[in-house]
C-alpha cells in the first residue's frame, strides 16, 4: 500500500539532489522541545498521530502520509504558532504531518488537542537532498552542509531553515530508509 506525499516537481536532479516545485498543500504543526531533531521528531509524532487517529472535532480517522518532518521553531511559518531552528541544549522544533490532498482548510477536521495546529503551505521551491540509513543528527548535519553548498552551487538562494524529513515507519531496516534535508529556495 503506496503511502501518498506531497506533490511536486522535479526541476533539477544531480545525483542525490534535486530541485523542486511542490503544489499547495495542508499540513498539521506541534511544537515541542528537544536538544536535537530526533528527539523533536520522537517527541511530535504522538499528538500528531493521535490528532490523525480520530481526536480530533469530528473523531474522523485521516490517512497516514509521509514524510514527517521537523524543523526549528525559529524559522518555519505555522498558522497561529511559529517555526523551526535551534543550536542550544534545549530549542523549540515544529514537527508536522502532511495532510491528505483531497482535503481543503474548509473540509479537514479540527483537533481537540490545541497543542496541533494546521497550517497551509502556498506552492514553492524546495532544494533537497537524500541520504539513507536511520537517522542520526550526524548524518542529517553532513548533508545538510552538502545541500547548503548544492544549493550554491546551482545559484540558488535559501529563503527557510533545514527542515528533516523522514518517510519510513520505525520497523522498517536502516538500509531501506528515506530520509531527506529540505531547505526553501529561490532562483537568484
Amino acid at each position: 500500500m503506496a503511502v501518498e506525499t506531497p506533490d511536486y516537481e522535479v526541476l533539477r536532479h544531480e545525483g542525490s539532489f534535486e530541485l523542486r516545485r511542490y503544489s499547495g498543500y495542508l499540513k498539521a504543526n506541534v511544537r515541542v522541545t528537544a536538544s536535537d531533531y530526533g528527539r523533536a521528531m520522537r517527541a511530535g509524532f504522538g499528538p500528531l498521530a493521535d490528532f490523525i487517529f480520530g481526536n480530533n472535532h469530528v473523531s474522523d480517522r485521516i490517512s497516514m502520509t509521509a514524510p514527517v518532518t521537523a524543523g526549528r521553531a525559529c524559522c518555519q511559518k505555522i498558522a497561529m504558532t511559529a517555526p523551526v531552528t535551534a543550536r542550544h541544549s534545549e530549542d523549540e522544533y515544529v514537527v508536522s504531518f502532511t495532510m491528505p490532498s483531497g482535503y481543503s482548510l474548509e473540509n479537514l477536521p479540527q483537533p481537540n488537542n490545541t497543542a496541533v495546529s494546521i497550517e497551509s503551505v502556498n506552492a514553492h521551491l524546495a532544494a533537497v537532498v537524500r541520504f539513507g540509513g536511520r537517522f542520526s543528527g550526524t548524518k542529517a548535519a553532513q548533508a545538510q552542509a552538502q545541500l547548503e553548498s548544492w544549493i550554491e552551487e546551482q545559484g540558488l538562494g535559501a529563503v527557510g531553515e533545514a527542515v528533516v524529513a523522514q518517510y519510513d515507519p520505525p520497523w522498517k531496516p536502516g538500509f531501506a530508509r528515506r530520509n531527506e534535508i529540505m531547505i526553501l529556495v529561490e532562483q537568484a
